[in-house]
């Protein structure tokens, strides 16, 4: 752990760690941050990243609920967290639960008794919450003179949020996740609503410029070997990877096998975007849910 000595002029550095409970995977990120004049000045260093397979959504988006095995996945991934938060002596941190947990009959009573035995508090954040926080890891980091419609593709859902001037403007939220559509749960209601939005957005909004988070997108940029992916490259990707096994795929790509199955319907997701936008790149940041968790306790201190 990074120490300062008490007489030091410079700033203290401060520690936060955040918790994104998806429905593909649960993450836990920990960073340290050097203060600066003001809060947009800070610099942020990572100190740790975990992510673990639970993938909540096989469960409720099959059966309606979290069940016993998944219950016991999800508690010994926290059990993990909390050990790591204890050894990097985090104390402030705050863990987020999105599409899975917010629709399991059984939610609540889960994460009550994740909360008494270990001591982690869960928030069940709602679709808006979740936008906002996201928003929080770009909004000082673009230019102020464009508008950008962020696609935040998930295992339970895809978020779509708009914002210029880096003020969040509106955010959408379909149930259009990665892990929905390999269990054929995903409506056909909710992809005519998804086109819908987005030629509405087009008709009111001009020279839009596209945003993608997610691990699936990160993954996509990382094979990409640039933050600025283009349609084309992802045309290519889904035709090589289409009739690949997931262990040709793994071996391909070195995907793991819990991003290897989704990858396919993530890339036609990211594909049909771009193609009723007629926009043909989009940005990857390579932040997410933990980060704006993250940032946005700091703001809250720095306040």
């Amino acid at each position: 752990m990074l120490t300062i000595e008490k007489n030091s002029s410079r700033p203290e550095i401060k520690r936060y760690a955040g918790i994104d409970i998806g429905s593909n995977a649960t993450r836990l990120i920990i960073k340290d941050v050097l203060p600066g004049e003001t809060y947009d000045k800070a610099l942020l260093k990572k100190s740790l990243y975990v992510r673990l397979p639970v993938r909540l959504g096989a469960d409720v988006f099959e059966y309606g609920k979290i069940r016993k095995k998944k219950e016991k996945d999800f508690l010994n991934a926290l059990k993990v967290y909390k050990s790591l938060l204890n050894f990097y002596e985090v104390k402030n941190f705050r863990a987020c639960a999105t599409s899975a947990v917010r629709s399991a009959e059984n939610g609540k009573e889960v994460i009550s008794k994740i909360k008494a035995k270990t001591g982690i508090l869960i928030e069940t954040i709602d679709i808006h919450e979740e936008a906002k926080l996201i928003f929080e890891t770009n909004k000082y980091h673009l230019p102020e003179d464009c508008t950008f419609l962020s696609a935040d593709l998930g295992g339970g859902s895809l978020q779509l949020t708009l914002f210029k001037s880096n003020k969040l403007f509106r955010s959408y939220s379909y149930k259009i996740g990665t892990v929905r559509m390999l269990k054929n749960k995903v409506k056909g209601k909710e992809i005519k609503r998804f086109k819908n939005d987005l030629i509405h957005i087009l008709k009111t909004h001009k020279k839009i410029k596209l945003i993608g988070t997610g691990g699936n997108i990160n993954s996509v940029s990382k094979i990409f070997r640039n933050k600025t992916v283009s349609l084309a490259f992802l045309k290519e990707l889904y035709a090589e990877l289409l009739p690949l096994s997931i262990d040709e795929r793994m071996l391909l790509h070195f995907f793991r096998a819990d991003r290897a199955d989704v990858i396919i319907p993530a890339l036609k997701t990211y594909i049909n975007l771009m193609e009723i936008t007629g926009i043909y790149e989009i940005y990857v940041p390579k932040t997410g849910l933990a980060d704006g968790i993250i940032r946005q306790l700091y703001e809250d201190d720095f306040k």
